[in-house]
């Protein structure tokens, strides 16, 4: 998938390679959707290509090949892993004695790091000594959506890339060409939504996820106006908990800035927004949907889960607070 917008940060990397001034460890930050995974990956695939072609890695050679099969022996992706919420110390010592291994392939071996921000404590601290002695051509790539919550001394060791969302016109001429079954004013105003993310705009709009969307909008709004949770939620929402999580996520994040009387999207259709929230009830709320996002994927009782949400939002609407 060909992202326009990030040519301009593949040609400043590409100097900074040429110069031989790229650093041992970057930190690839931005908005949630707008390629800093994409990016990432292109780099590691530039680093270990054999034979870079104009800057790109040529595609071609036994490292590209290795690479689009998910199986590069000098390759150390590191995430969340599943049933997990963060990312633990053993996933980050066993990629450091990794990094420190005779390559397989070429000269140069790569960790990647995905939502660097989940690394615990220890997670972090044991990545710190990796920092403070560099191997030889390694290395290390972070990403992350909230740098803020990684460690001052980590942060301080990495060479930062930030990404920013594209002009608007840019970002609605690939989601047109992405989501052609959609209205230019859906794909604003799920540009709205996503920050000006384009990649997470488009989620927003896979399938029926804008309708969607609305849908569990509706529903907070009646259940903020009295109507029972067990009304207005449907078992659809557990059934596809990773796109509900999103929405509540989503929502929750415009009502805290409404809650803070910070600026804030509109809410579409000329819906309302409930008055006299709790702005500490909202932030827990928001904090919650997170943690159910990271959890999608795990076999939680994802109904149970929703419905806890569920019954603090109503609380945190009628007085109550947000545990």
């Amino acid at each position: 998938m060909t992202l326009p917008w990030l040519t301009g940060a593949k040609e400043h990397i590409n100097r900074t390679i040429e110069q031989q001034r790229l650093g041992h460890a970057l930190l690839i930050v931005g908005t949630e959707g707008v390629g800093k995974q994409q990016l990432a990956n292109w780099l590691a695939r530039r680093l270990l290509c054999l034979g870079p072609d104009a800057g790109q890695a040529c595609g071609e050679c036994r490292s590209c090949r290795l690479m689009g099969g998910a199986s590069h022996p000098d390759f150390f992706p590191v995430g969340i892993p599943e049933d997990k919420k963060e990312i633990p110390v053993d996933a980050i010592r066993a990629l450091s004695e990794k990094l420190v291994l005779t390559p397989g392939i070429g000269s140069n071996r790569i960790g990647l790091i995905n939502e660097a921000e989940a690394m615990n404590i220890n997670a972090a601290n044991a990545l710190l000594k990796t920092l403070e002695e560099p191997a030889d051509n390694a290395w290390l790539i972070l990403v992350s959506h909230q740098p803020a919550r990684l460690p001052a001394t980590i942060r301080s060791r990495c060479q930062p890339i930030t990404l920013h969302p594209p002009e608007r016109p840019i970002a609605l001429d690939w989601l047109a060409e992405h989501c052609p079954n959609h209205q230019r004013e859906q794909l604003a105003q799920a540009l709205s939504l996503s920050g000006e993310a384009p990649l997470a705009a488009r989620e927003l709009l896979e399938e029926d996820g804008l309708e969607f969307g609305i849908q569990v909008l509706d529903a907070l709004l009646a259940i903020a106006q009295g109507q029972p949770v067990t009304s207005r939620i449907d078992e659809y929402w557990w059934k596809s908990p990773a796109r509900t999580w999103r929405w509540l996520a989503l929502w929750s994040s415009v009502l805290v800035r409404h809650a803070h009387r910070l600026q804030s999207e509109q809410l579409p259709l000329d819906r309302k927004l409930p008055s006299g929230l709790d702005p500490r009830g909202m932030a827990g709320l928001w904090e919650q949907a997170l943690s159910g996002r990271a959890l999608s994927a795990s076999s939680v009782r994802h109904d149970l889960l929703m419905i806890k949400w569920l019954l603090e939002w109503e609380a945190v609407n009628h007085g109550g607070t947000s545990n």
